[in-house]
Parts: C-alpha cells; structure tokens; sequence
C-alpha cells in the first residue's frame, strides 16, 4: 500500500486487488486515524468481486493481529460516518497508540496544528526511546554471554536474532508501539510537508 497525501483534503491509497492488479483509491486526508492503520504489517487491498478495500496481515507477519483482520469472505466494508471513513478496530488501536505516544512527549496526528518541527522532534525523541529499549535488551544479552564482550559495530541479521530472542513481552510490546508511533509521524511529516 503507498500513501500519497494530496494537497487539499485527499490522501490517494495504491492498494493491491484480487486480481493482481493495482487500484488508486481517494479518501479524506481528514480523520485518518479513524481508517489508516498505524501498524505496517498490515495492508488494505481491494476486492474486485465486493468493491470495496478490506485490511489484511501481510503474509509473512507473525506478531499480534491487533487489527483482528479475518480472511476477504468475513471482512466487512468501511464505515462511512460524515464525510471520512471508519475501520473499528483501527480506529480503537490508533486510539490507544495516540494516547501513549501523548504520554510520552510525542505530537499525534489528531492535534489541531503542528508543525514540520514538532514532527522532527518527536522523531528524535522517539529515536531516543527505541535506543533506550535497544539497549536495555543488548546490555542483558550482554550479561547472559560472557563470551560477547562488546556488541558489533554494525549489527547482523543473526546478532539482531539472538539478541531479540531475549527480550521481554513488555519490551517487544513497546518496541511494536513505538514502529507504530513512527508510522504515524511519518504520516503527519508527509502532511505538514504536502505530499
């Protein structure tokens, strides 16, 4: 799926379909924490044979489905309400995100104004809670094997692996709270930007 905001009140969707195909499709840049899901494991595509869009989990995703998506034959259609659109469990998770991204010091999309500069800092404030995070999982792998006595400098995909495999829920949960809180600056970055 590729977000493109438009200048006025349209962001344009380029949503795969059910028939291999690629359909553009115009909703309100308005209220898109209502519809547009924060989390990037997950996708909408549009169904030729219902016309209409419908989430899904990409295929190789393993964690939470926290949208509670279920297969094309038991999806619904979105939930026109005034002039935007409404997927629920979207809307209830984006929710929930925006409210501790607001705990933590960062913007979210629902303010009434921010800026370019309020978006940039809350990408660097963000940046310093993922390290945080980071590092707290590193320095107890660390702990746990003698044997390493300094982390690489530039991680491997196996460092990464072994690494992770120790983490808490509570940290894996935070780490996916916080890829959300980057999705949805980067959201409000192309906004305050125009495109």
């Amino acid at each position: 799926m590729k977000t493109i905001i438009e200048e006025g009140a349209f962001v344009t969707l380029k949503v795969k379909t059910t028939s291999k195909g690629m359909k553009e499709i115009n909703l309100p840049a308005a209220n898109m924490d209502l519809w547009y899901p924060f989390n990037v494991n997950f996708t909408y595509r549009y169904s030729d044979a219902k016309e209409y869009m419908y989430l899904v989990k990409e295929r190789d995703y393993t964690g939470p489905n926290v949208y509670n998506v279920d297969i094309l034959k038991r999806t619904k259609q979105l939930t026109q309400l005034g002039d935007t659109i409404v997927h629920p469990a979207v809307a209830d998770r984006n929710l929930y995100i925006m409210k501790k991204a607001g705990a933590l010091g960062l913007p979210t999309i629902v303010q009434k104004e921010y800026s370019l500069e309020d978006v940039k800092e809350g990408f660097k404030r963000l940046d310093k809670l993922i390290s945080t995070v980071k590092e707290v999982i590193q320095d107890r792998y660390i702990r746990n094997y003698p044997e390493v006595i300094f982390p690489p400098s530039i991680p491997t995909e196996d460092w990464d692996r072994a690494v992770y495999l120790g983490a808490t829920e509570v940290e894996l949960t935070a780490l996916q709270e916080f890829g959300e809180m980057y999705t949805m600056l980067t959201l409000m970055r192309k906004i305050a930007e125009g495109r």
